[in-house]
């Protein structure tokens, strides 16, 4: 069936992955006459769909407001987890965190070396 090929191209069609959901055989059939009327295919129409269907509910307060709830709790949570790692690691943390600095000057000054040969 059409909506389950794979998309061939370049570019943003070839990152498309199938997503296909259950539908019942009678919304199946209204799709069915409609898109024959209207010439769209039906990844185009479920495409529309679910775009609209995302925008709403985006702009509900209350998701909005669930979302940033959760993306607060996965802060607090990979703060405990770092706490806990720093607490493990002691003073090695504390080194770690100082190493890109010096990995900096280092990969400069192998730059700068090998120009000069």
């Amino acid at each position: 069936m059409s909506e389950q090929q794979q998309p061939e191209g370049q570019g943003e069609e070839a990152e498309k992955k199938v997503f296909a959901p259950r539908i019942s055989q009678e919304l199946r059939a209204q799709i069915e006459a409609l898109r024959g009327i209207t010439g769209h295919t039906i990844n185009q129409l479920g495409e529309e769909a679910l775009r609209d269907w995302t925008e709403k509910i985006l702009g509900d307060p209350e998701v909005r407001s669930k979302a940033m709830a959760g993306i607060e709790e996965q802060q607090r949570q990979l703060q405990e987890q770092r706490a806990a790692i720093e607490k493990v690691l002691g003073s090695t943390a504390a080194a770690s965190n100082e190493a890109p600095a010096d990995t900096g000057s280092s990969r400069g000054g192998r730059r700068g070396k090998s120009s000069e040969s």
